[in-house]
C-alpha cells in the first residue's frame, strides 16, 4: 500500500511546474508603494519613473500587490519610462512578457514593451495592433506584433516584424502574454504565447520566420506604453500592465508556465500537491 501511494504522489508531483528559469534582465513588479518601479532584474538595474499620469492600482493577476494603470486623459498619456538600459542591447535571442488587463481599444500600435531607435528602427517593439485576424478591433479583439532590429538600417536584412495569427481577448481581465524570438535559428523564430489566470500557457497562433540578426536600440530608452521612436505619441494601453520582463534568451513554453504560475492567486503546484495528498488519503480509505 505504501509503495502505490508514494507512486500516487510522485506521479502529481511530477505536473508541478519546478522548472528553473534563468534571471530575466529586467522586471518590473510595480509592487512598490510609491516613486519609480524598481527593476529586479541582472545587474545593471535600470528602474522606470512612471510619467504622464501613470500609477499604481490594486486590480492584480494575483489579487495582492499593485499593477501599472496606464488609463490616462485627454491631455497626457501614460507610461513608465527608463534610460538606456545597455543590458537590452545585443541580443541574439530574447523574450518579452506581461501580463494585460484592457479596458478600451479602437486603434493605433499600443507598445506593451519597447526600446526602439528612430530612424533604423534597432532593438525591440511589442504592440498591440487594431488589425485583428478576424472581426472588428475591440478590447476583446486584437493582435500582437514584434518588431525587431540591429540599427544598421530598416532594410529586410536589418529590420523585421511579424504579428500573431491568432487574436486577443483581454476586455476587463488579466491575460498573460509573452513573445520568444531566436535570432540563432533561420525557421519558425518567432512564437507568440498566451494564458490566464486559470490558463496554462499556450502558444498563440503558428510559428513566424523573421530575419536573423542582432536586436540592437543603441542609446534609445526602454519604456512600458512608450517608444523612442516616436517619443511625442500616444502608446499605451488604456488598461493595466503588470509584471513585466525582459529575458535574453527564447524561453520555452515550460519556462514561460512557469513565469506565468509565479503571479496567480492560487499556484497550480499548491493545487496538484493537495490532489496528490487527497488521491493517496482516498487510497488509504480504500484499504
Amino acid at each position: 500500500m505504501i509503495g502505490k501511494q508514494l507512486a500516487i504522489f510522485t506521479a502529481v508531483a511530477a505536473l508541478v511546474p519546478t522548472l528553473a528559469v534563468s534571471a530575466p534582465l529586467l522586471h518590473y513588479t510595480f509592487d512598490e508603494a510609491s516613486g519609480d518601479a524598481v527593476d529586479y532584474g541582472t545587474a545593471p538595474q535600470s528602474d522606470a519613473q512612471l510619467l504622464g499620469g501613470a500609477s499604481r492600482s490594486t486590480s492584480t493577476p494575483s489579487g495582492s500587490g499593485f499593477s501599472l494603470d496606464l488609463r490616462d486623459d485627454d491631455t497626457t498619456y501614460a507610461h513608465a519610462l527608463e534610460g538606456d538600459a545597455a543590458d537590452l542591447d545585443g541580443l541574439s535571442a530574447l523574450t518579452l512578457s506581461t501580463w494585460l488587463n484592457v479596458e478600451e481599444y479602437t486603434s493605433g500600435n499600443n507598445r506593451l514593451l519597447a526600446k526602439q531607435a528612430a530612424g533604423a528602427f534597432g532593438g525591440f517593439s511589442w504592440n498591440m495592433n487594431a488589425t485583428p485576424n478576424d472581426g472588428d478591433v475591440g478590447p476583446d479583439n486584437f493582435r500582437v506584433g514584434l518588431f525587431v532590429g540591429n540599427n544598421v538600417s530598416s532594410g529586410a536584412a536589418d529590420f523585421a516584424a511579424g504579428f500573431s495569427t491568432d487574436d486577443v481577448d483581454a476586455h476587463d481581465k488579466w491575460v498573460f502574454l509573452a513573445v520568444t524570438y531566436d535570432g540563432t535559428q533561420a525557421v519558425n523564430n518567432t512564437k507568440f504565447y498566451i494564458g490566464g489566470v486559470n490558463t496554462p500557457v499556450t502558444q498563440l497562433g503558428g510559428d513566424l520566420t523573421l530575419a536573423q540578426l542582432t536586436v540592437d536600440g543603441g542609446t534609445s530608452l526602454f519604456g512600458v506604453g512608450y517608444t523612442d521612436a516616436a517619443p511625442a505619441a500616444d502608446t499605451s494601453v488604456i488598461g493595466f500592465q503588470d509584471d513585466v520582463r525582459v529575458y535574453g534568451a527564447a524561453l520555452s513554453l515550460a519556462e514561460l508556465e512557469t513565469v506565468r504560475v509565479e503571479n496567480i492567486p492560487e499556484p497550480a503546484s499548491a493545487a496538484l500537491i493537495l490532489l496528490a495528498f487527497a488521491l493517496v488519503a482516498g487510497e488509504s480509505r480504500r484499504r
